[in-house]
């Protein structure tokens, strides 16, 4: 067998390649069946557990220094996998998904025994096949030092230059700057060469690295539990997740489901997360709350407050708080901790090696040389410049070395904007594909990026939120200053502007950062009309000491209580918009008559526009046209509907601007002499050492729109007579009316364009009315200025293309019953008059014709499609045709005009026959207690539809007493598998069929169960 690690070195054409690539050694250490007598429900990565029920063990010696990898494939059921220290039991690595094959992998030293253990939980195949692979850590190679410094970049054009060179640039900026994690004294003179000025921030990352984890360890042995809802107090490792979303699904079936998302990564992880919401198990209509984190493995906070965000949710509900509940009740929440698994337990296992987590060190001696690992920030695509790239990915090659590393940066990936600039295409002199910002060989190239487009694409996602780490920034669309406002400006300001109150970040437009292309909300947002935003959390780390993680979601931090305001973090950001989710008039609704047990379906299929693709020299081609299609469906469970969805019309497809009703305000124009003398060059660069000495404030006022006045914009301009001198500009909200731009909390525009004559900033659309102060900086020169706020009309209308969804009204199998155009807008609420599928639903029903056609098999717990213990969703795509009943009755068409009933059980049945213990471990309200059928197709202990009530008791045993109710009697007759039921009324047999032993085992329980229906 060649393992993983080969197969991706031996798809490689090219030399050089290899040399960046490849580990310094691959071996297979094991190839083996793993056996299991059972399965038992356990979390696998506690302790090494003694072989026997559900459990599975291997032995295992690492050869050298370097990553172990278990690959598990136990076929059906769910299995986890472990890797633990022989001698300790300390876990070197572990997996804990949803399903049965299992990716884990760990850093290891020279001959460290080692136990796998596999633990089968539930259900599926008693044997899996485990692989371990091992890949060697060249420990005689010196690592790069890694440091990260602030770059001076005045002006958009020294970003876009500085974008070019490559670099591994941060997500924390501002104007005037950009940070940057150097690999090496390489990184730092390639920024001398192009005459960038910069100051180090952290001289060396791996020293910060073990000092943030000494840190980390010292506060996990202060407290016994932190304030985050699940109490954590470390950061989790791969198993950990798995584990937390597979308990909050188990401990509440109603409440939280699993998904697991359609694409593999290149090394064979699954991307699974939860989904939260009142009947969880229903598609119902919903609008949905998507929260990601760590798109960049790096970003370990990133992920840990996505995956507290759950907790929150459900910790609240079950606690009975009212807000909680309401919301819960109101929206669908998708938590995806993890978009980039195997680039995420690359770094986490780095980490750990060097001290994270659990307030110990792990068993590596050597942490230096595995934290180039640890900042590992893309997925494990395997890149080759000089061909195609092979299949399969691998974690292990090279880590940075200098600008380049291996793999693809998913948040550059996206097919919205793709191509442009702010990431690194692929080809041309190094880094090329190697870059930290690589966008991979085309739009949706990775499967991180096609798991979310298809998760997006199938559900209706009014708010997104993508966690990433750091900056104190809410970044929104778009990400491209020449893309101008997106079409919702205002409203995604508003919101922007309530979370950013909380967390205390800036709110501003993602190119106000850097220009960037491929990104997540560029994509989400202009293909279907959701709010996206970007969350760079925290002020100045990757993955701080978790205490500042426990800091930052609770608002206990600076930034959130700046200004005077007391914020909450990011917990109660995460509510703003859990409850813009739940507002109708931010997305759209359709709501009238249904038809209980149909399909409705919204779709549209469209071409999407990459960026003009810019090639290694920067030179722009043809963007690319790619294939959208999004398709969502919901099932109406009674005879209304309501259904919270996207808009029609896309934004990118919107109409622009307004009709003008008045004429802009008279321009504001002043001639003044230079700011104060003392230049401020380190405003940017340094903003805890700015004082008032080197700015001047100039006051005015936008007046409101209304009376003759129309003020669309309002450009502010600041102009001095050469480029000898540089000014800065930032606009503030004067709340005080003070005319000072001190303690104004944060600016809400800014210009740092740099070797100019000018700075300028714009307004609107629709600019706030009231009082502004604009700060112009002395950033170097000493010459008299001109200052100007003009107003500008709004923008000419453009009226853009009305967009339509398609609304069509199948059966579980497909078959269409109606078709229509559905056109909505934001903020409208409309009936799109499915009467006539209620109609056909009917009138299919009535005459036989698409039902489907009974087979007259009746067979232990069975009878039809139907049996006793399927579950709902099961029986609906069994059958084409469906009524609903109340309370959890459904009655499907058979094409003799008969029909099959199934019920479903209540809470209040299920206590009151079982009591909660009996409730929890035998069903669930979605599994079928009772199957019952009119047709005379089928026998039941030889009784059959239409038969006298005489010889039906006559084969069914005469003693048997009836149970009435209403007109009917209904007869009971225990079998080997199941109650059996008889109907009669007015002197004939009406239905035959089964029912649970377990609410049917007593007369009395027969009686409950019956009544429980209306079984008329």
């Amino acid at each position: 067998m060649v393992t993983g690690a080969r197969r991706a070195i031996l798809g490689v054409a090219g030399v050089a390649v290899l040399a960046l690539a490849a580990p310094a050694s691959a071996a297979e250490l094991l190839s083996a069946r793993m056996a299991s007598t059972g399965s038992v429900f356990r979390v696998c990565s506690d302790e090494p557990l003694a072989s026997g029920a559900g459990v599975a063990r291997r032995a295992v010696t690492a050869p050298a220094m370097g990553w172990v990898t278990a690959r598990l494939d136990g076929g059906r059921g769910d299995w986890d996998v472990s890797i633990f220290d022989a001698a300790s039991g300390y876990l070197v690595a572990g997996s804990a998904g949803f399903r049965a094959d299992e990716v884990a992998s760990g850093i290891v030293t020279a001959g460290q025994r080692l136990t796998v253990q596999a633990c089968r939980l539930s259900g599926g195949d008693s044997r899996a096949q485990l692989d371990v692979d091992f890949s060697a850590i060249d420990t005689t190679r010196q690592p790069e030092q890694l440091s990260l410094v602030r770059v001076s970049t005045p002006n958009r054009d020294r970003k876009e230059q500085l974008n070019a060179l490559g670099l591994d640039l941060t997500e924390h900026g501002g104007p005037g700057y950009v940070e940057v994690v150097l690999h090496g004294e390489d990184d730092a003179r390639r920024l001398r060469r192009n005459k960038f000025v910069f100051s180090s921030e952290v001289r060396d990352l791996a020293a910060r690295t073990v000092a943030d984890r000494r840190a980390e360890a010292a506060y996990a042995s202060r407290v016994r539990a932190s304030a985050l809802p699940s109490r954590r107090d470390t950061y989790r490792r791969l198993n950990d997740y798995g584990e937390d979303m597979k308990r909050l699904v188990r401990e509440n079936p109603n409440l939280v489901k699993p998904i697991t998302l359609p694409f593999r990564t290149w090394t064979g992880m699954a991307v699974e997360g939860i989904e939260i919401s009142t009947n969880v198990n229903q598609n119902d209509g919903k609008p949905v709350f998507l929260n990601m984190g760590a798109h960049h493995a790096r970003e370990w906070p990133s992920s840990e407050h996505a995956m507290e965000w759950a907790f929150e949710l459900v910790n609240g509900f079950r606690n009975g708080d009212a807000r909680v509940r309401r919301l819960v009740g109101q929206t669908r929440t998708i938590v995806i901790p993890l978009v980039n698994p195997e680039g995420f337990n690359t770094s986490r296992e780095a980490g750990q090696a060097a001290g994270a987590g659990n307030g110990r060190g792990g068993p590596v001696e050597e942490p230096n040389l595995v934290i180039p690992y640890e900042y590992q920030r893309k997925n494990c695509r395997v890149v080759n410049p000089d061909g195609d790239d092979p299949a399969e990915g691998n974690c292990q090659q090279q880590p940075a070395t200098g600008v380049q590393q291996f793999g693809v940066d998913p948040n550059r990936n996206y097919g919205g904007l793709w191509g442009g600039p702010g990431a690194t295409p692929p080809g041309g002199t190094p880094p090329g594909d190697y870059a930290q910002a690589y966008r991979g060989p085309g739009p949706f190239s990775e499967p991180e990026t096609r798991n979310i487009r298809a998760l997006v694409s199938s559900r209706h996602v009014v708010t997104l939120i993508t966690n990433h780490t750091f900056s104190n920034l809410v970044l929104r669309p778009p990400g491209l200053a020449s893309q101008g406002f997106a079409p919702d400006e205002a409203l995604l300001r508003e919101l922007g502007d309530a979370m950013a109150d909380e967390n205390g970040y800036v709110n501003q437009y993602s190119w106000q950062l850097y220009d960037t292309s491929g990104t997540t909300e560029d994509w989400t947002y202009f293909a279907t009309g959701g709010l996206g935003y970007t969350f760079e959390i925290g002020p100045n780390n990757f993955h701080p000491p978790f205490q500042e993680v426990v800091n930052e979601y609770e608002g206990n931090t600076d930034a959130a209580d700046a200004g005077g305001r007391d914020g909450k973090g990011n917990r109660e950001a995460y509510f703003k918009a859990q409850e813009s989710t739940a507002n109708p008039t931010r997305h759209a609704v359709l709501a009238g008559a249904s038809q209980p047990g149909s399909v409705l379906r919204l779709s549209k299929s469209f071409k999407t526009l990459t960026s003009p693709v810019l090639n290694e020299e920067g030179e722009e081609g043809e963007p690319i046209a790619f294939d959208d299609n999004l398709n969502v469906t919901m099932e109406p469970t009674a005879s209304t509907f309501e259904w919270h969805i996207n808009q029609s019309t896309r934004p990118i497809s919107a109409p622009r601007g307004r009709d003008r009703t008045g004429d802009p305000s008279p321009p504001i124009e002043r001639e003044l002499q230079p700011p104060p003398p003392g230049a401020c060059p380190g405003y940017f660069l340094e903003p805890d050492t700015r004082t008032p000495n080197c700015w001047t404030d100039q006051a005015f006022d936008i007046q409101p729109n209304g009376g003759g006045v129309d003020n669309g914009f309002a450009k502010v301009d600041v102009t001095w007579p050469t480029e000898a001198s540089d000014y800065d500009l930032e606009i503030y909200r004067d709340s005080n009316g003070d005319g000072s731009s001190m303690n104004e909390g944060r600016p809400v525009a800014s210009s740092a364009l740099g070797q100019t004559d000018f700075e300028t900033t714009r307004l609107g659309p629709d600019p706030t009315p009231g009082k502004y102060v604009a700060r112009v900086i002395n950033f170097a020169g000493g010459e008299p200025y001109s200052f100007a706020v003009t107003f500008e009309p709004p923008e000419p209308f453009k009226p853009g293309t009305t967009e339509s969804w398609r609304l069509t009204c199948e059966t579980f199998s497909g078959t269409v019953m109606t078709s229509q155009d559905v056109t909505i807008g934001r903020g409208q609420r409309q009936d799109p008059g499915l009467r006539s599928c209620v109609e056909a639903f009917r009138r299919a029903f009535a005459s036989g014709r698409g039902c489907d056609r009974p087979t007259g098999r009746v067979f232990r717990k069975g009878l039809d499609r139907a049996r006793l213990g399927r579950d709902r969703l099961d029986h609906l795509r069994r059958y084409r045709i469906g009524l609903r009943g109340r309370r959890n009755l459904d009655k499907f068409c058979l094409s003799d005009r008969r029909a099959v009933r199934i019920g479903y059980p209540t809470a209040r049945l299920l206590q009151r026959n079982l009591g909660r213990r009996g409730r929890r471990s035998a069903f669930t309200s979605r599994k079928a207690v009772m199957v019952l059928t009119s047709s005379r197709r089928f026998r039941v202990r030889r009784v059959r539809v239409g038969m006298r009530p005489a010889l039906m008791r006559a084969r069914i045993g005469r003693r048997i007493r009836p149970i009435r109710i209403g007109a009917n009697r209904w007869y009971a007759r225990r079998g080997s598998r199941a109650t059996l039921l008889f109907k009669v009324r007015a002197g004939r047999v009406r239905e035959v069929g089964h029912a649970s032993r377990q609410l049917a085992n007593t007369r009395r329980k027969t009686a409950r169960l019956l009544r429980s229906f209306p079984l008329r």
